[in-house]
C-alpha cells in the first residue's frame, strides 16, 4: 500500500491503522533512564516540582523493564517539558536514553555492521520491534523516500502531543543511526492529528 506521499512503505504498520488503537501502556525503561539523565544534570528537583504526589511516587519507585500506564508516562514527559530545556540539551538527554533503550538490539546491529557493513536501513527495520517493546497500542511505519532518506510516522500515541517526547524520538533515532553513517539529520514534520501522531524526516550521509 502506498504512503500518502506516494512512496512504498519500507516497514509498514503491523496492522491497518484503524486497528492500531491508542497506546495504553509504556515500558518503564523509557522514564527510568530519562530520570537518571535528569539526576546526573542536577535537574531532578525542578522536574519533581511539576509532578503531583501520586505521579511522583509512581515514577520515583518505577523499576526498569515493567509496563506502566501511559498516563504516568505522560506526566513524566509533561514535567520534563515544563523544565523548558533547549532543544540541544533535550537531544543530549535523548541520545543518552536512546543508548539504553536500544540495548541488545543495537549491540546486535553493531556486531553485524563490523562484519557485514550494515546500513541505516537495517537499523530502521527494527523500528517496529523497538516500538512493540516500548508501547502497547498504536504503531510505527518507516517509508523510504530516497536512497538515504526516510520518513517515520508514529500514530495512536498520546505522548506525541508533548514536544519533549517528539524531540526524544529524534534523539533515539540519531543515537542508533549514527553508528552506521557519518552524519544523521532528523527533522520533525508538522503533524495533523493533534495528540496522537508525529512524523520525522531522517537523512544521512
Amino acid at each position: 500500500m502506498l504512503h500518502e506521499s506516494g512512496y512504498e512503505p519500507f516497514l509498514p504498520f503491523h496492522a491497518p491503522r484503524s486497528r492500531l488503537g491508542v497506546a495504553t501502556l509504556a515500558r518503564s525503561t523509557l522514564v527510568t533512564n530519562s530520570i537518571q539523565s535528569l539526576r546526573t544534570r542536577g535537574l531532578y528537583r525542578r522536574y519533581a516540582m511539576h509532578l503531583d504526589a501520586d505521579d511522583e511516587a509512581a515514577l520515583s519507585t518505577a523499576v526498569a523493564g515493567v509496563w506502566i500506564p501511559i498516563d504516568v508516562a505522560v506526566a513524566h514527559y509533561e514535567a520534563c517539558e515544563a523544565l523548558r530545556l533547549g532543544v540541544g540539551q533535550q537531544l543530549d538527554i535523548a541520545l543518552e536514553v536512546g543508548q539504553h533503550v536500544h540495548g541488545t538490539l543495537l549491540r546486535a546491529m553493531l556486531r553485524l555492521a563490523r562484519t557485514a557493513g550494515v546500513t541505516p536501513w537495517a537499523a530502521l527495520a527494527y523500528s517496529g520491534t523497538l516500538y512493540a517493546r516500548l508501547f502497547q497500542g498504536g504503531g510505527i511505519e518507516v517509508t523510504r523516500t530516497g536512497p538515504k532518506d526516510a520518513r517515520v510516522d508514529m500514530v495512536g500515541n498520546p505522548l506525541c502531543d508533548i514536544e519533549y517526547f517528539r524531540v526524544g524520538v529524534r534523539g533515539v533515532y540519531e543515537s542508533a543511526l549514527e553508528h552506521f553513517s557519518r552524519r544523521v539529520v532528523t527533522q520533525e514534520i508538522p503533524w495533523r492529528r493533534v495528540g496522537l501522531e508525529m512524523s520525522l524526516r531522517i537523512s544521512w550521509v
